[in-house]
């Protein structure tokens, strides 16, 4: 916790990494007017964010049932101008509201209404979560200056670490094109079968497939995509987020499911094809320069945000064409040129 500034705007970021990115990215009209943030949350995500620009400063979870008093303590040390909790928890109101910060922005939801200076509900209109985010905020800063988020950028570490496999990623013309396998949720995922498919595409166009994600499922995927198709590479589990945003920066572009990678690779200005099903893109779309949706138009059960699936054989993802997402994917892709390298020190 040391270094952190005086006089900061805390905000509290959520356990689920694509909805933090969100946020982030919705933050940027603060960061053009030079308010300083510091962001609060489980250190997973923090990890993304620490030694970046897009925070002067991050402060990891107390352990479970200290967390309010532990940040009214910590907002009090640093002198907090106030507290920002776009996250749907009253945990950021409730220690702001115990540390007398003089400003306390977050849903008015559960009772928010009463702890907090500027709230709203959070279901109030039907926006994009990164539009909602961004009510929210300029309802405490009304005279922020207008415009969308600049590409992310994560620590100089991860920039380098990325350095090291970029030769490997980009050898050949065509350069690298992520494929990111996880998503949260098994309904959210797009089959082995189109996975392998798309790889095999790619390679057919001299398209280096890079497999990214993490836990025993993208694993399993993963195996079983690299033994049908031997030429791709497999990085599933083996990298970080923080390098994971160095290696999307240089990718021509990705495609994932509606996922933390994709927002990830949006935000660093990577283009990305998204496969949405269960959920809906007009909610929490990855924003960025170059983002493609795909989906199954023709299905009236789409977008139910069902945590499972009653229509047999879960057609939204699993029988989702492989040739859309790569027609969809070269549409969008980013020109291969000798300046398409990392900015070295």
């Amino acid at each position: 916790m040391t270094g952190l500034p005086r006089h900061a705007l805390w905000v509290r970021m959520p356990r689920f990494i694509g909805d933090g990115i969100l946020i982030s990215q919705s933050l940027e009209p603060l960061r053009r007017a030079q308010i300083p943030l510091v962001a609060w949350g489980p250190e997973r995500v923090l990890d993304l964010y620490r030694g970046s620009s897009a925070f002067s400063g991050v402060h990891a979870d107390e352990p479970a049932g200290r967390q309010v008093l532990a940040l009214a303590r910590a907002l009090r040390r640093h002198e907090a101008m106030g507290v920002l909790g776009l996250t749907r928890s009253l945990r950021p109101l409730l220690a702001g509201w115990v540390a007398r910060v003089p400003l306390r922005i977050g849903w008015s939801d559960k009772g928010g209404r009463y702890l907090g200076t500027h709230t709203a509900p959070f279901w109030q209109v039907d926006l994009h979560h990164f539009d909602r985010y961004q009510a929210l905020v300029r309802s405490a800063f009304p005279d922020l200056p207008e415009g969308g988020p600049h590409a992310f950028r994560p620590r100089p570490e991860a920039e380098a670490a990325a350095l090291k496999r970029l030769d490997h990623l980009q050898s050949g013309e065509a350069g690298f094109v992520a494929c990111a396998l996880g998503a949260h949720g098994w309904n959210k995922r797009l089959s082995t079968t189109a996975w392998t498919a798309l790889a095999g595409r790619l390679l057919e166009t001299g398209r280096m497939p890079v497999l990214l994600g993490s836990g025993p499922e993208d694993a399993e995927q993963a195996h079983t995509i690299q033994a049908a198709l031997p030429g791709v590479c497999n990085l599933v589990g083996s990298v970080g987020l923080a390098d994971t945003a160095g290696l999307l920066r240089h990718a021509r572009g990705l495609v994932g499911n509606d996922s933390a990678l994709a927002h990830l690779a949006a935000a660093v200005g990577c283009p990305c094809v998204v496969a949405f099903g269960p959920t809906r893109p007009s909610w929490t779309a990855p924003r960025g320069p170059a983002v493609r949706i795909v989906r199954r138009e023709d299905l009236p059960c789409l977008a139910c945000g069902s945590h499972g699936c009653p229509t047999p054989g879960h057609p939204c993802m699993q029988v989702l064409p492989a040739e859309r997402l790569f027609e969809a994917l070269c549409e969008i892709l980013l020109p291969r040129s000798p300046a398409k390298t990392l900015d070295r020190p």
